[in-house]
């Protein structure tokens, strides 16, 4: 079977053609390039249910004299057929266990920059603490 990349209805994304099963059904779906979801493993009910999600990036907090934990994780997200027409654009979701947070790309730049700031101020505890050992 040869795979097809084609523009999608994904505004602007490219998309390849995949196999998902959908109510029991092998179907045959767009699917953005970015996506990793296997849509025949994680089969759907209903074709409005079907949704697609990149990589994860973890985010992992180091513990004293224990393993480190997930805090969060970020991932790509698409819903084509949801009933929140920003979900049926690439998004980015960032989760931390409990509600999802759910972003557009300028918002995820402002998340970005909120975490840069955040990093700094670790970095600068960090040294507080380095030297009043």
């Amino acid at each position: 079977m040869s795979t097809t990349v084609s523009e999608s209805s994904f505004t602007g994304t490219v998309a390849r053609v995949v196999p998902a099963v959908v109510s029991g059904s092998r179907i045959y779906i767009d699917c953005p390039s970015w996506c990793t979801v296997d849509h025949v493993e994680s089969p759907e009910g209903h074709l409005e249910d079907v949704w697609h999600g990149g990589d994860y990036a973890d985010l992992k907090v180091p513990r004293m004299d224990k393993t480190p934990d997930l805090l969060a994780f970020a991932r790509l997200g698409l819903e084509p057929m949801d009933s929140d027409p920003q979900r049926r654009k690439a998004f980015v979701a960032v989760d931390d266990g409990g509600e999802g947070f759910y972003m557009r790309p300028d918002q995820a730049d402002e998340f970005a920059d909120n975490l840069e700031a955040f990093a700094a101020r670790i970095r600068a505890m960090a040294r507080t603490a380095r030297d009043a050992a």
